[in-house]
C-alpha cells in the first residue's frame, strides 16, 4: 500500500539570506518534510518504516550549517539528501516567516521535490582493458549521491559503429532510479569517461569508454548537446539487445514501442 509521512514545523534558527545584515544575526526557519512510500508497513514494526527522528536531523542539519543566499538552496539541499538516504521521493517546504520585505507577510516559502527516475544508459569500450573500463564505470555510477536499484546487463560484443572505429567493442545497458537531473546526469556520465582517460578525437572513434543517456523516464530532451531518448538507439542492435536482457519492457516514448519491439524491428529489417 502506498503512502507519506509528514513532519511538519521542523523549526531552526540561522543566518541566510542575500543581505549582509541577515547574516548577522540568527532568525528563525521552519521546514516540513514528506516523504512518499511505495510500501507502507503493515505488520506494526518500527524497523519497516523510516527512522523520523533520522530524518528530523537530517532537515535541522541543512537548516544549520553553512549560510546560504537562498531557502530554494535549502529546500533542495534537503529534499535529495532525505530522498537520498531513505530511497523513496521526497518533498521539503521551507519557511522564511521573517523574510525581509517591503510589505508585511505572514510567510515565505519555498518547496522542493526530489523525484525517482528511472533511467537507462549504454556503455561501451573498444581500447584497453574494456571489462575493466565498464566495470569501474558501473561502480562510479552505483556510488553517486541520488542513484539506486542499478542493474546491469550482461558484457556483449560487437562491431564497430559508424565506419570510424576499428575494434571490437563490449558494450551493456545499465538501469537505474536516479535524483539526478538530466544535466546532472549527463554530468556524472562526462566525468566517468574521464575518469577512463576518453579523449575525444572523432566522432565514433575508438575509446576507452563511451556512456549515452538512452531513457531519462518517458522525458522527451531535444537540446544543442543532448536528446533523449537517443535519437540512434534504434539502429544499435548493441544497445537495444542489452536492454532487453533487463528491460525489455522499456517504453520508447516517441514511438511508444517497448525495448522488446524495437529490437525486433530491427533485426527484421536486417533479414
Amino acid at each position: 500500500m502506498k503512502g507519506k509521512i509528514c513532519v511538519t514545523g521542523i523549526k531552526a534558527e540561522a543566518r541566510h539570506g542575500v543581505y549582509d545584515f541577515e547574516a548577522e544575526t540568527p532568525h528563525p526557519f521552519i521546514a516540513d518534510i514528506v516523504l512518499y512510500r511505495e510500501d507502507m508497513p503493515s505488520d506494526d514494526q518500527l524497523s519497516s518504516t523510516v527512522d523520523y527522528e533520522k530524518a528530523v536531523n537530517i532537515a535541522y542539519r541543512v537548516l544549520t550549517e553553512e549560510r546560504v543566499n537562498l531557502i530554494e538552496t535549502l529546500a533542495y539541499r534537503a529534499a535529495f539528501e532525505l530522498a537520498s538516504t531513505f530511497g523513496c521521493d521526497a518533498d521539503v517546504i521551507v519557511h522564511k516567516p521573517e523574510a525581509p520585505l517591503s510589505r508585511s507577510v505572514f510567510d515565505v516559502s519555498v518547496t522542493a521535490c526530489a523525484k525517482y527516475k528511472k533511467v537507462c544508459l549504454s556503455l561501451g569500450s573498444n581500447m584497453g582493458e574494456r571489462a575493466k573500463y565498464l566495470d569501474d564505470a558501473v561502480q562510479y555510477i552505483k556510488q553517486a549521491a541520488g542513484n539506486k536499484d542499478v542493474r546491469v546487463s550482461s558484457y556483449m560484443k560487437s562491431a564497430p559503429y559508424g565506419g570510424v572505429a576499428d575494434g571490437e567493442f563490449l558494450n551493456a545497458c545499465l538501469i537505474m532510479h536516479t535524483l539526478k537531473s538530466p544535466r546532472e546526469l549527463l554530468s556524472l556520465c562526462a566525468e566517468a569517461e574521464k575518469r577512463a582517460g576518453r579523449v575525444r578525437k572523432e566522432r565514433w572513434g575508438n575509446r576507452t569508454l563511451d556512456i549515452d543517456i538512452i531513457f531519462y523516464g518517458d522525458e522527451i530532451i531535444d537540446e544543442a548537446d543532448l536528446t533523449v531518448p537517443h535519437i540512434d538507439m534504434c539502429n544499435r542492435e548493441f544497445v537495444l539487445a542489452p536492454l532487453c536482457e533487463i528491460a525489455p519492457g522499456f517504453v520508447h516514448p516517441v514511438y511508444g514501442k517497448t525495448a522488446k519491439q524495437l529490437l525486433e524491428e530491427l533485426r527484421g529489417r536486417r533479414e
